[in-house]
């Protein structure tokens, strides 16, 4: 580890942190908590502006701009956390961060499919086809919001999206049904849009949590549904708990079927106690 630096400043190179994570490393990390450091300190250097440099005021900084995104508290502390452990093997003790995020805090508000449905509504009587399609493809289809980058003009028109995870460990096909491929063909094709991601901003990047956060929240209040309601948290939450009811609804009727054969089977083969 570093000796304490009285610099008030620390320029955070792509070294240092490899330094860094092969430090952790000895330290025994396994291999899928590296992957998250990396992540994390990714995201930290989209935070930086400029020269990335560090200083004690970086730390709150850091926390703002999460908020900001609109991560959860628990994903919020898990990033300080990360934070502390560079300024504390940076040797600035002092530049780390105490305010934690409260846990028992962290209820996220459910959105129920009728207010899904509301802010569809909204969207396309106020003529937002961009927040509308960006809604209906959170919700409706399951896809989280950082991988909104891959679903490419390219994928909409083959019908299914590739969606793999950061480092690469994990890769899974998720199919685009054929309501929402219509529409969203549609809005390629008066949007000019024939290749690379879908949704982007003005100047042409790929929107991210915060641009999409923003349009959400501010359709929420014409649509009259919570803004607390109204991110993509909420959205892919409302979508997995929709798939997990229709997946009991499937159980129950497949029980149910068998029921109806083991009976049917009884009547044709069934041992009649007392019978000869």
């Amino acid at each position: 580890m570093n000796t304490l630096n009285r610099e008030t400043e620390e320029k955070l190179t792509s070294e240092t942190l490899e330094t860094f994570l092969a430090h952790l490393s000895g330290q025994g990390r396994s291999q899928v908590s590296l992957q998250e450091y990396r992540r994390t300190l990714k995201m930290l250097c989209t935070c930086l502006s400029g020269e990335k440099r560090l200083s004690q005021k970086s730390g709150a900084k850091w926390k703002m701009w999460l908020e900001e995104q609109g991560f959860s508290p628990r994903t919020i502390n898990m990033r300080i956390s990360v934070w502390n452990s560079l300024v504390r093997y940076l040797g600035h003790r002092d530049w780390q961060v105490d305010d934690f995020n409260c846990i028992q805090n962290d209820i996220q508000p459910e959105l129920t499919r009728q207010e899904y449905l509301r802010l569809l509504s909204t969207a396309k009587q106020l003529g937002q086809i961009k927040v509308y399609l960006l809604v209906k493809t959170l919700g409706g289809v399951g896809l989280r919001i950082q991988e909104l980058p891959q679903l490419t003009a390219e994928a909409v028109r083959q019908g299914s999206v590739r969606l793999e995870s950061q480092n690469g460990a994990s890769i899974r096909v998720l199919h685009l049904p054929a309501v929402l491929r219509r529409e969203l063909l549609e809005y390629m094709s008066r949007e000019g849009i024939t290749g690379g991601p879908v949704f982007v901003t003005s100047g042409g990047k790929p929107v991210d949590r915060s641009n999409v956060g923003h349009s959400i929240r501010k359709l929420s209040r014409d649509a009259r549904v919570a803004e607390e309601k109204a991110n993509p948290r909420c959205l892919w939450k409302m979508y997995q708990s929709t798939q997990e009811g229709i997946q009991a609804n499937v159980a129950i009727l497949m029980e149910q079927a068998y029921e109806r054969l083991l009976e049917q089977e009884q009547l044709t083969v069934g041992w009649e106690y007392g019978g000869r």
